[in-house]
This record gives C-alpha cells, sequence and structure tokens, in this order.
C-alpha cells in the first residue's frame, strides 16, 4: 500500500512540475527548481459558480489556473459585479497576496469546472527563507507581471480619461 501512495505521490508532484512549467511565473526555473516549487503547492479544485475568493476577503495565497476558466469580478456601483478578466489555464490570480498583507482587489468565480495549483504565503515564506536564490526569481517574475499590469491599467485610464 506504501508504494502505490508514494507512487501516487511522485504522479501528482509531476503533473504539478508539469503545469508550473507553462505558467510564466516559473518560466526562469530549472527542473530542479520546479520540483522544489511543487513541494510547496497545494492542488484546489472547483466547481462552475464556486467563488474562490471574494473582493475585500484577506489575501493568503496566490493562485495559477491549471484547467478550466475563472470570471475576475468587480463591485462596481456598490453592488452590481462587472467582469473585468477571464482567467485561462496558465494565468494566475491573487499574486500581490504573496508579497504583503493586501486583501483581495476583486472576486474570482469558477466559470467552469477548475483546477488551481495555490501557494500560501506561508510557504512562499518559507520557501524563500530555504532557497532564496527560487524566492527572487519568482518575486522579479510577479514584479514584471504586476509591472505589466500597472501599465495596462495607465493606458486604459489614459484613454478613459481623452475620450
Amino acid at each position: 500500500m506504501e508504494l502505490k501512495s508514494t507512487y501516487q505521490k511522485n504522479l501528482l508532484q509531476e503533473a504539478i512540475i508539469n503545469c508550473l512549467s507553462g505558467i510564466a511565473i516559473f518560466a526562469d526555473l530549472d527542473g530542479t527548481e520546479l520540483n522544489i516549487v511543487s513541494e510547496h503547492m497545494h492542488v484546489s479544485r472547483f466547481e462552475p459558480g464556486d467563488i474562490v475568493f471574494a473582493e475585500g476577503d484577506p489575501g493568503d495565497e496566490v493562485c495559477f489556473v491549471v484547467d478550466g476558466t475563472l470570471d475576475v469580478l468587480k463591485i462596481q456601483s456598490g453592488e452590481v459585479e462587472k467582469k473585468i478578466a477571464i482567467k485561462a489555464p496558465g494565468g494566475s490570480i491573487g499574486e500581490m497576496a504573496v508579497i504583503g498583507n493586501f486583501s483581495r482587489t476583486a472576486t474570482v468565480k469558477a466559470c467552469t469546472d477548475a483546477t488551481l495549483l495555490t501557494l500560501s504565503r506561508r510557504r512562499f515564506d518559507q520557501l524563500c527563507d530555504e532557497y532564496p536564490a527560487i524566492g527572487v526569481k519568482i518575486l522579479r517574475s510577479i514584479a514584471r507581471m504586476l509591472s505589466l499590469h500597472l501599465r495596462d491599467t495607465s493606458q486604459e485610464l489614459l484613454e478613459v480619461l481623452t475620450h
């Protein structure tokens, strides 16, 4: 029985590594580093309509979409939710949660059956303490991604203000 359990654990870890290798935040990591990161990941499954997290909730993990799609919703005028993005496989949500103690800036809801890999702030901090070089690579990727998001948002704001 223990051999079967070890085999299943290895298969799961292989699948997680495979998923991580297709996610931009982990693009700078080699196979050994991806293996280390995979040990810190948790797998979560959601059904259509399930809330992954709600706007205003405390943020304590980043999520990576393995399969399925997620709607990113923002509350407008105090009650109406407006879809601002769709996250598909390879996408990530909640990157700011592993960098600081930020509340969620949007609600994320499963559109379809979805599988996510999650990395909690606690596990990320542990990873950074034990493997600082891996932490630096991930933080650089997150900073690059957030900078691109900020650039896009600034451009969208400029377009709204000039029309």
